[in-house]
């Protein structure tokens, strides 16, 4: 099948919507998703996609409210095209040119939204810059939110200084590349994009483009307010240095805006005055009317109650793709709550997406215009992120997190003292037994104490007296969880140390012992320490323990991939068949499960005679692996050993 049939097979042009200096777009049917994509043939893409894998993957990836989905990449002959979910409603520039007339309240929200993409979007290792942000590539979505469509993908592909120039919108810098056609220095940046939003800002408040030879910030002053004109002057400042640094600096100053704008305030005022007067007028119809409206308010709380409840219950079962559906529900009912965010973002967590979980913690919570951030279950959001931090061993930024934490809760033992182990990991040793000293102080249980000085001994090496720790916490405690953390860092211990028996012992006592919600980990634990071994009678095990994997519904891509590894090595070639062919239906072609027939059918054929053996059958499943291997940048050293197995055959004269 050719890459054009392939293409035919999955999507369905319906018209051309566009094209300009960025490339040609289309409005298309994804026949296997069954939805509406906007699929966009990129111009000037200099580089072969397969040397930017990284990058095509890093696009995939991005996930935040206000940015579309980048569902695909690929390549065509010479052309590169990119696939991206259709987004409903209008531009702003469609909106402008049916004089719609936007409210101060409006711009500001629709700022901050635009901002929260950036803050994302340049927050990627590399950045994404996105070098052409004007009203037309600003979605308004019927839900009322904004879009931010069309961010830079070729410009971050290729790495080019600049893809186009947008009169009115673009930066000083971004017209210095222009007017010398590329062969200027200058390199955009975040910075660049700020002042993009500040013209656009500006245009969708007065309906005329920002001239810096011509400004009229009194007109934007009267037409929007005096702080909000301010923080779009600074955005649109000549010189990169004097504008906001960064896209969360900006998101943070219009946050701030309802207690700097002295306009809001006397509307503050008089509203209080009003409200006093009206207050007897109003009686008789909250007696009529109200009555209604605080119905509707309870039954929309009452509904999101349940949504939230039955989110956590889907969670515990470890239903993630119905908790997230739920999540979303709730979310869309009452932006502002956060219980519903608490429990996507626990969510996360527990599927060890710790930098997802960071991300939506930091750019859907911490910086949602809808949310009072004042609140003490942001506390929770921290200790959340702490965590995260922590398993990705970036210490220092768990640390921070955790003083945040501490900061909105005040003293919570959980809290303080994973607090006292990130200070211990973090090199910060007499902080960390000073502060263990002050939890203990607060009244920090025993078996809290043991385990903390169990994470302070690992961290420092001490690995006798690191287990000691952990078993006193196993005997004196009744929290799974403790439990749970107890037994995994002890056969971590085990494992580092390349105690393999040791490790098997104590984490298979930790399976038998521990409720199932907390057996997860320290089962995938034990069946790496079974398949290490490489002994049939440990090789068994772990087969019996994958099972157990799958049947709480925890299987994955790697469970049936360990399952073939281990019916290969104990010559269970049914079962090896039966589960690839299985991996091929649930998980569509690739380069690994053809690398895995193909070693089995190696394995069937040597158990022939001679004169029975048959190699055709292995040299498709040979050619299927590495033509699909030829498109993944990952490096497999089986691979190597496949390509010599194939050239034994060969030279053997079977093919």
């Amino acid at each position: 099948m050719d890459e054009m049939d392939a293409f035919n097979q999955t999507y369905e042009i319906r018209e051309k919507i566009g094209e300009g200096s960025g490339g040609i777009v289309y409005l298309a049917y994804h026949k296997r998703l069954q939805k509406m994509v906007v699929i966009k043939q990129i111009k000037r893409v200099s580089h072969n996609l397969q040397s930017n894998r990284r990058e095509v993957d890093i696009l995939k990836n991005l996930q935040h409210t206000y940015l579309p989905q980048v569902f695909d990449f690929f390549a065509i002959k010479d052309k590169v095209f990119t696939v991206i979910s259709y987004i409903p409603g209008q531009s702003f520039a469609q909106l402008c040119k049916q004089n719609y007339h936007f409210t101060n309240q409006q711009l500001i929200r629709w700022a901050m939204q635009i901002c929260s993409a950036l803050a994302y979007l340049h927050s990627q290792n590399p950045p994404i810059i996105h070098s052409d942000i004007k009203p037309a590539n600003i979605m308004l979505t019927p839900e009322g939110n904004i879009c931010l469509i069309d961010f830079n993908i070729s410009f971050f592909l290729d790495g080019t200084p600049m893809l186009g120039y947008t009169n009115g919108y673009s930066s000083p810098e971004q017209k210095s590349i222009a007017l010398s056609h590329g062969k200027t220095k200058i390199v955009l940046d975040e910075k660049s994009d700020i002042y993009s939003v500040g013209a656009t800002l500006y245009y969708l408040a007065l309906k005329k483009k920002y001239d810096d030879q011509n400004p009229d910030f009194v007109a934007l002053e009267n037409q929007t307010s005096e702080t909000f004109a301010a923080i779009v002057k600074k955005a649109l400042s000549f010189y990169k240095e004097e504008r906001y640094q960064s896209a969360l600096e900006m998101f943070q100053a219009l946050k701030s805006i309802p207690k700097h704008d002295q306009r809001y305030l006397q509307l503050v005022r008089n509203h209080r005055y009003q409200q006093i007067g009206l207050s007897l007028l109003l009686a008789g119809s909250i007696a009529l009317g109200g009555f209604g409206i605080h119905t509707m308010k309870l039954e929309r709380v009452e509904k999101y109650n349940e949504l939230v409840a039955s989110q956590k219950e889907y969670r515990l079962d470890q239903n993630y793709d119905k908790q997230t559906e739920l999540f979303k529900e709730a979310r869309d009912l009452l932006p502002g709550s956060l219980e519903s965010y608490y429990q996507n973002a626990l969510a996360l967590y527990q599927q060890q997406e710790y930098q997802e979980c960071i991300d939506f913690i930091d750019y859907d919570v911490l910086n949602n215009e809808r949310i009072d951030t004042d609140q003490e279950r942001i506390g929770d959001f921290y200790g959340v992120g702490a965590n995260c931090y922590f398993e990705l061993e970036d210490y220092q930024n768990s640390v921070d997190y955790f003083e945040k934490a501490i900061d909105y809760l005040g003293y919570d033992e959980d809290y303080y003292r994973d607090y006292v182990i990130a200070l211990a990991y973090n090199d910060e040793l007499e902080k960390a037994n000073k502060k263990l000293d002050e939890a203990i102080e607060h009244g920090l249980g025993d078996d809290s104490m043991y385990f903390a000085k169990g994470e302070i001994n690992k961290s420092l090496g001490n690995d006798s007296v690191a287990i000691e720790n952990f078993e006193q916490c196993l005997q004196l405690t009744d929290n799974d969880e403790l439990k749970e953390r107890s037994y995994i860092l002890m056969g971590d211990i085990y494992i580092n140390n390349e105690e393999l028996i040791e490790a098997h012992d104590v984490l298979l006592e930790g399976v038998e012992t521990l409720p199932t919600l907390h057996q997860m980990i320290v089962l995938e634990r034990l069946i790496q320490v079974d398949i290490d071994i490489n002994t049939p009678v440990y090789q068994q095990e772990a087969i019996e323990k994958l099972q157990q994997v799958i049947d709480n519904n925890w299987d994955s891509y790697d469970t049936y991939d360990n399952l073939v590894i281990l019916y290969q090595k104990l010559n269970q070639y049914d079962k090896v068949e039966e589960n690839l062919d299985y991996m091929l239906k649930t998980f569509g072609e690739d380069y690994n499960i053809y690398k895995r027939y193909a070693f089995l059918e190696i394995s069937l054929q040597e158990a022939k005679e001679n004169s029975q053996r048959d190699y055709q059958q292995f040299e498709e499943y040979y050619q299927k692996a590495k033509d699909l291997y030829q498109e993944n940048s990952t490096n497999d050293p089986e691979m190597a050993l496949l390509d010599s197995v194939y050239q034994q055959v060969v030279s053997g004269g079977w093919l």
